[in-house]
């Protein structure tokens, strides 16, 4: 490995951990032995997983945009023929309108175009819509368990199932996607291999090409910003826009979205597609342990638990309020939260609750991260499920609903803090939907300390999840919507 390549990477390992100080020195080590634009986006897109307070967290704001400001107005720019863009991801959780911020990163770059790519195609012989699904998760991650269905529930006598999976996925997912598709094609993960890959998919004639993320990782993050089909689409599961000219639609659902269209179209440089349902097939989670478990993790058996089984960068520090305001409230109750993958970040989030939740952190918990059962037992161990503020769970939140275990959430105006309101509303339940953060605090009281009212809610979600669980008319209305585009928009 090349040193500036080591540095990158070192860089990039103490900033996932939280040591800002030592990933900034790094990042400008980088751009001393480096000084090209991609050294300069690492430095200034340097953001700590845990923030310490509001004005911590629009501080690191305020040096995000500027410094990429400043490369833009310097007139720098990286070209994209043989490098990668840098995927941003946990400045998506800050709580803010992103697309000033993703337009401004989408400056930062100059990405291949040809005019041979991208082409309106002629019509496949057996007039089929030939549609090309990408991304690096199409194995056992949320992703690829979420968009099985997209190419396993759409008739193959209208389309033609390109898989485009970035890395090898070698596990049961990954076998599903396989058999499931028309033609499966694993794209090499080396930097050196961009060009011929932008080569192979342009050569493919695709009617429509659906990211199912885009922004997540260094490939797709890059080819996004080429014209590869004539119609490109972002799925939600990296739910921001992404800024980019080269996308079209960005594909959402009612629910999911405000109801004022102008202040969820205003969000998105793609054009924001609205179907009636989430384009997603949630399979019926297979449980092999009985509910229980608290004693083997080290929970009290006689309290309320609160349960937040998300990443800790998730937590925002306005979220603080709430989860403080539950613990004062009821005086047997624990929040539980998972411990993530460094240390650090646990210290800092408990250095932050000291000080916004006073004598309360004594009874926050924190356990060891679980495998997918072992989630599943904690999710039907627990009393109450807390959905964070301003980045809603998605399968996490399915899965609880599933169980029967009450999510308590608030949603906000913007897509990703809107899931389980989306899922609530699919089932035509709203009792654990809050209408501001003081309602927020009281149904979850409500839920954790009056065990009839948590019987009461649980068998109503039990009773209302055949609505979510196997169900694909989103992915039915989002193959309408790929025919309306090929037939009208490309005049096919």
């Amino acid at each position: 490995m090349l040193n500036s390549e080591q540095t990158a990477l070192e860089g990039v390992i103490l900033a996932r951990a939280g040591k800002m100080n030592d990933a900034e020195a790094k990042f400008r080590q980088l751009v001393q032995e480096q000084p090209q634009t991609t050294s300069l986006i690492l430095l200034a897109s340097l953001l700590p997983p845990v923030y310490q307070s509001i004005d911590d967290l629009h501080q690191w704001r305020n040096r995000l945009e500027g410094q990429l400001k400043q490369i833009v107005e310097a007139g720098l720019n990286q070209d994209l023929e043989q490098s990668f863009a840098v995927p941003d991801l946990l400045s998506h959780y800050m709580g803010l309108n992103d697309r000033p911020l993703q337009e401004l990163r989408a400056k930062l770059y100059t990405a291949p175009q040809h005019d041979d790519w991208g082409k309106k195609p002629q019509p496949a012989s057996d007039g089929r819509i030939r549609v090309g699904l990408i991304s690096r998760y199409f194995k056992d991650h949320p992703i690829g368990r979420m968009n099985l269905g997209l190419s396993a529930k759409l008739s193959r006598e209208d389309f033609h199932f390109t898989i485009l999976a970035v890395g090898a996925a070698i596990d049961d997912i990954g076998d599903q996607y396989r058999r499931q598709a028309d033609k499966y094609i694993t794209l090499p993960e080396q930097v050196t291999a961009l060009p011929e890959i932008r080569r192979m998919i342009a050569g493919l004639s695709l009617d429509v090409l659906y990211y199912t993320d885009a922004g997540l990782e260094p490939m797709t993050c890059t080819l996004a910003q080429s014209r590869l089909a004539p119609v490109q689409c972002l799925g939600w599961n990296n739910p921001v826009t992404s800024g980019l000219p080269t996308m079209d639609y960005f594909i959402s659902a009612d629910g999911l979205e405000p109801d004022d269209e102008a202040i969820s179209q205003a969000q998105y440089t793609e054009k924001v597609v609205r179907l009636k349902d989430m384009a997603v097939y949630f399979e019926r989670p297979a449980a092999d342990a009985s509910p229980g478990g608290r004693d083997r993790l080290g929970l009290p058996l006689d309290a309320h638990l609160y349960l937040c089984p998300h990443a800790l960068y998730k937590m925002h520090p306005e979220f603080d309020e709430l989860l403080a305001g539950i613990l004062r409230g009821d005086p047997r109750g624990v929040l539980v939260l998972m411990e993530g993958p460094y240390k650090e970040w646990k210290q800092w989030l408990l250095e932050r609750f000291s000080r916004t939740m006073g004598d309360a952190v004594r009874r926050v918990r924190f356990v060891a991260n679980q495998d997918r059962q072992g989630l599943l037992r904690l999710i039907r161990a627990s009393d109450v499920v807390l959905d964070p503020l301003h980045y809603s769970g998605d399968r996490t939140t399915f899965e609880a609903l599933y169980f029967g275990t009450p999510v308590v959430t608030l949603p906000t105006n913007m897509l990703r803090g809107r899931f389980a309101y989306k899922m609530y509303k699919s089932m035509g339940y709203q009792d654990c939907v809050a209408k501001d953060k003081a309602d927020y605090v009281r149904i979850a009281l409500e839920l954790g300390m009056n065990k009839d009212r948590r019987e009461q809610a649980r068998h109503t979600i039990l009773a209302g999840r055949d609505a979510l669980c196997e169900n694909d008319a989103g992915i039915q209305q989002l193959g309408e919507f790929w025919k309306s585009v090929v037939r009208d928009h490309l005049k096919i």
